[in-house]
């Protein structure tokens, strides 16, 4: 570990699709690396996407089809880590849950993409992200070691305002 760590803070936005937002964070990480960055920080919903003005059709008492929709679109742009919605702690963190039937990991692929991409460049990467995990989405730090991959992460322990009509409430 060297004596001195330099940091980065990857002013990103989210682009329209996860695959093209995770493209972006690879190329921004590695041109971090080649700069001698040894931790970089992306934004709070970086993965998956904050969903700035939108009401996904809300009303006290009522919510319209066009909403549904909207919601369901934010829904399948959040990122599946393949933990549960209680959050399985260690066994999550380790690999210790289950597999889908001839799956190779649990989720969509994006925790073992990002864990490539750390290793690859050797940097730190934390980053913000929309979780899908049951029929709930969680606003979500993931920690990523280039060394050790996934070494956890931090869900919203109480969303506040309309962010609760989006997000479940994550774990202490």
């Amino acid at each position: 570990m060297p004596r001195t760590l330099k940091l980065a803070s990857a002013q990103s936005r989210t682009l329209n699709t996860t695959q093209e937002t995770l493209e972006a964070l690879s190329e921004t990480t590695h041109r971090a690396a080649e700069e001698g960055v040894n931790l970089i920080l992306f934004p709070e919903a970086y993965l998956g996407g904050y969903p700035r003005t939108c009401s996904f059709g809300s009303a006290v008492g009522g919510r319209d089809p066009s909403g549904r929709e909207q919601f369901l679109q934010y829904f399948h742009n959040a990122v599946d880590l393949g933990d549960t919605p209680i959050g399985a702690g260690d066994d999550w963190v380790e690999r210790r849950l289950p597999k889908g039937k001839g799956k190779d990991y649990r989720g969509d692929g994006t925790r073992e993409y990002l864990e490539k991409v750390a290793k690859d460049t050797g940097v730190f990467v934390v980053t913000g992200l929309i979780e899908r995990a049951g029929g709930s989405l969680y606003c979500a730090a993931l920690y990523i070691c280039p060394r050790l991959g996934v070494l956890g992460k931090r869900r919203k322990v109480m969303p506040v305002s309309a962010h609760s009509m989006k997000y479940g409430p994550g774990a202490f």
